[in-house]
């Protein structure tokens, strides 16, 4: 029988869960020091690749071989150059010589994959706002570490997690505050035992523990230089800095004062920062934060009171600022209980278990026979379409809105256009995605965009009809029909991967450890 497997592939740490014979989601450790999260950092060497610690150690002396925050990177055209230490765009007429951020994060989910046998298939966690292209270098990714994966919204998993818990109160309308290493999510979901009806979600892609810790660095670069008369050489590049940063990060969630001896170049001194000062220090990131728990709210006219509770999810929901955020906002504190750096993963396991159910024992099945996750679209989907302005007396093209964000899954919506001039050869059958309602096609991702050809005594005025099919798997249908000629052109989109297996595997000729 297959193993059930989640994993949380996370900006700053990374976890795997297995779903156990009773159909209760269990963490798995690393063989060689036992830890159930493992840092999602990336030494390459020549012959061999080291995933976790020993990668940040390997960074204190060869920082152009150490990746860190692949995930931030997911859907960017880049490679990781090790001769520049960096990310390099990648040129459309010349292929940069490094390695892409799928590669690299195969890296880390073959590590992660080894901490148990036999792992062919498995449940990966994205951030709710991932672009289809980061969607679809994470398949990508899962490809080359020889894994079948589907996707799960991190915060949606994380919730299935608390709903699933023995004995759980987790009832009513609840707001999940998702704060990891590096993305903010908040998402609002319905919860009547184990069933999920997930209501919206919102976010920050480049929010998180990591912009955190290079405020502390820069905090401790203004106080070595007051000291010293010299500040610190690069310390954003700095690895071991990080380590520092975060060290007294965790001790300000304990205490008032942290303090580090900081060697510098004009030698060691001693650098004292309070909970005050660095909390100063994020002032625009914690306003960001309450900004979108009431963008979250608003966006369904919803109040404070309407949420029953507050689930936190993430290393950085422990520092002491985000408790108090949150009850000031929601008028009461938020639920405490489980591992914040596990509940995603957990949640992957069990999401895992219901999309592999023909694999599963009878204790299992029992386990999970209650649980139903409903979820929503994350992104606005549109198509291109020319509009009449009078100011400028033309049409102009524009991005229209056929599904919008937050729409119920499964879903099928129809919306019917025109052609536009007599003649009319053919249309554009472009599909859009876009964080917000956005109008102007500059601010959308074109996801796809064919042509229907008309047939030859095409009219101005003749119906087009378009209808968009989105289901629970992530598949996008979508028909383009000519009502006067009845000729239609279908477009189906899910993340599956952008590369074939060969372009993924080109420099991937090492060990991993």
């Amino acid at each position: 029988m297959s193993k059930i497997i989640g994993i949380d592939l996370g900006t700053t740490f990374s976890a795997i869960a297995e779903l156990d014979d009773l159909g209760n989601p269990e963490m798995l450790s690393d063989p060689e020091n036992n830890n159930r999260i493992t840092r999602s950092a990336v030494y390459i060497g020549r012959d061999k690749a080291i995933v976790g610690d020993k990668a940040v150690d390997a960074a204190v002396t060869n920082r152009n071989s150490t990746v860190f925050e692949v995930k931030s990177q997911m859907e960017n055209n880049v490679v990781w150059s090790k001769k520049d230490g960096e990310w390099i765009e990648q040129d459309a007429k010349k292929t940069s010589k490094g390695y892409t951020p799928s590669q690299i994060s195969s890296i880390i989910l073959s590590k992660l994959k080894d901490y148990t046998s036999g792992v062919k298939k498995a449940v990966v966690t994205v951030p709710a706002m991932f672009a289809d292209a980061a969607r679809d270098a994470t398949l990508d990714a899962a490809k080359l570490a020889k894994l079948d994966v589907e996707l799960i919204n991190e915060p949606t998993a994380a919730v299935l997690h608390y709903a699933n818990l023995p004995g759980s109160s987790i009832n009513g309308r609840v707001l999940i505050f998702d704060l990891g290493g590096g993305t903010f999510d908040i998402t609002i979901a319905n919860v009547k035992g184990k069933k999920v009806d997930v209501i919206t979600s919102v976010g920050d892609k480049h929010l998180g523990g990591r912009r955190f810790d290079e405020e502390i660095i820069n905090l401790i670069d203004k106080k070595y230089k007051k000291a010293k008369g010299k500040g610190l050489v690069k310390p954003l590049e700095d690895e071991s800095l990080f380590t520092i940063a975060e060290r007294i990060k965790k001790i300000l969630s304990t205490k008032d004062k942290a303090s580090e001896i900081i060697e510098g170049p004009k030698g060691p001194q001693k650098i004292d920062i309070s909970r005050s000062e660095f909390e100063n220090s994020i002032d625009t990131y914690i306003e960001k934060i309450k900004m979108l728990m009431e963008e979250a709210l608003e966006s369904k006219d919803l109040k404070a009171n309407n949420i029953s509770q507050t689930l936190l999810v993430g290393g950085s929901t422990r520092m002491p600022i985000i408790n108090k955020v949150i009850t000031k906002i929601m008028k009461k504190a938020p639920v405490k209980g489980v591992n914040v750096d596990e509940a995603v993963a957990c949640g992957a396991a069990i999401y895992a278990g219901l999309q592999n159910k023909g694999n599963l024992n009878s204790a299992q099945k029992k386990s999970l026979s209650n649980v139903e996750l409903n979820d929503v679209c994350n992104y606005y989907l549109g198509t291109l379409a020319i509009i009449y302005d009078k100011e400028r007396d033309m049409g102009i093209q524009i991005n229209d809105i056929v599904i919008p964000r937050d729409t119920k899954l499964p879903c099928s919506i129809t919306k019917t256009y025109t052609v536009v001039s007599d003649g009319q050869k053919g249309i554009d059958c472009s599909v859009t995605q876009s964080e917000g309602e956005e109008k102007d096609k500059e601010f959308v991702n074109i996801l796809s965009n064919e042509i229907l050809d008309l047939s030859k005594n095409a009219k101005a005025g003749d119906p087009i009809e378009v209808t968009y099919s989105y289901d629970n798997s992530g598949k996008i249908h979508c028909i383009f029909e000519d009502k006067k000629s009845k000729k239609k052109h279908e477009i189906s989109l899910k993340p599956a991967g952008a590369k074939d297996l060969k372009e993924l595997k080109e420099n991937l000729d090492f060990d991993i450890e």
